[in-house]
């Protein structure tokens, strides 16, 4: 999930992958990450956009699709959701002068 965040990754998909029941796969995943396999790869996307937010001059729409979530609207939610700030905010906010 890591390697490629933008992939329509799904709980069925990754079981499959990994030879294992999804219920089981939640249960291993969550013990040793703290998170089920969705939320991590949320909190994944979210941060790898914010690291892209400080770091490149890319646009915002870009960010959201290449972390993900293609739907500017949907990205835009997340984001606030999980920093408090929308993405606009805090690259102008966060990114040193």
């Amino acid at each position: 999930m890591e390697s490629d965040p933008a992939h329509h990754w799904s709980l069925t998909e990754l079981a499959a992958e990994l030879h294992l029941a999804p219920g089981y796969l939640v249960r291993l995943f969550k013990s040793s990450t703290g998170l089920p396999p969705m939320a991590y790869l949320s909190r994944h996307r979210v941060e790898l956009a914010a690291d892209r937010l400080l770091h490149t001059d890319q646009l915002i729409s870009r960010i959201g699709e290449a972390v993900g979530w293609p739907d500017q609207n949907y990205f835009a939610r997340r984001f606030k959701s999980h920093y408090g700030l929308s993405a606009t905010t805090y690259r102008a906010r966060f990114t040193r002068a």
